[in-house]
């Protein structure tokens, strides 16, 4: 569920995408400062955009500053300086990290489960503290886990009833950033339609490996298949690409509703760009895998 909301590079100007990569360097600094080192590697692109937009939304704009990365130590780069918005992204990292590894346990086999229990205590660790940071949060992220079990025990054959768990809680999410009723109404349809474009896309990425295991996937059901053919394969990708479209144009719609005050060109890359960039990849790499396959059948 991580990694999928980020921007289409070539067309963001210089300026744009040296603001852009301040953002998630500072994100990732101020994820170091309150969970400590390890919590780093929760950082992902999806926690930045969740900065991003709340920024975008400021009458104030913090500023970057040179400060020493982690992971270049001999050289300095620009991070946006410590604030509120930062920290409410870093709390949501650590709360999402927490229920993407336990689900992670319960969908994996033998060597799965242990690499992912092994992870479970640090994650444990920085979950603690994040929902008592933010109790509203976590009690959404609980409840999306538990529904999303049940769809998937229930077999749930709906991409909408399927997706609406992560875009329910999302939505709630993002409402969160608001400061009047209208403004939280407007971030909660942006937060519910972006919670359930991750879900379809995630399970789009997912598939290849979902017909293998067997794992719970809503397209697979959709199309009332475990073992699709070839040609099924090309119905549900072509599914898949019509649905997505739909949700990032729900999606676009809502955003055009906020009043951004700041990084808006990096948030229509995202959206406008971006996002359709992310499922090209997918696609993409899926091309390849089966292009190995066929390969390796020859050999």
């Amino acid at each position: 569920m991580f990694g999928y909301v980020k921007p289409y590079k070539p067309e963001l100007k210089i300026a744009e995408f040296e603001w852009y990569k301040g953002i998630y360097c500072g994100l990732c600094k101020q994820m170091g400062r309150l969970y400590g080192p390890i919590a780093r590697m929760m950082l992902s692109y999806d926690m930045t955009f969740l900065a991003l937009v709340s920024l975008s939304l400021k009458d104030q704009c913090h500023g970057l500053k040179r400060q020493v990365c982690i992971a270049h130590p001999l050289t300095k780069k620009n991070c946006m300086c410590a604030c509120d918005d930062l920290s409410f992204a870093a709390h949501t990292a650590m709360i999402m990290a927490y229920y993407k590894v336990k689900d992670n346990i319960r969908d994996s086999g033998f060597w799965g489960k242990i690499k992912y229990a092994l992870a479970l205590p640090v994650v444990s660790f920085t979950h603690r503290k994040a929902k008592k940071c933010q109790p509203e949060m976590e009690e959404a992220v609980a409840a999306m886990m538990e529904q999303q079990w049940k769809a998937e025990q229930e077999m749930v054959t709906s991409i909408d009833r399927a997706s609406d768990p992560t875009a329910t809680a999302l939505g709630k999410i993002a409402a969160m950033l608001g400061t009047d009723e209208k403004q939280k109404y407007i971030l909660q349809k942006v937060g519910y339609m972006l919670g359930k474009y991750i879900y379809l896309i995630d399970a789009l990425d997912d598939l290849e490996d979902d017909i293998k295991t067997g794992n719970y996937n809503p397209y697979l059901l959709k199309f009332h298949t475990k073992q699709p053919t070839e040609e099924q394969k090309k119905e549900i990708i072509q599914y898949a690409v019509e649905v997505t479209n739909l949700t990032i144009a729900q999606l676009a719609a809502a955003y055009e509703l906020l009043d951004i005050k700041r990084f808006k060109p990096i948030l229509d890359n995202i959206i406008y760009l971006g996002l359709k960039d992310t499922r090209t990849i997918i696609l993409q790499k899926r091309e390849k895998q089966n292009d190995r396959s066929i390969s390796d059948s020859w050999n």
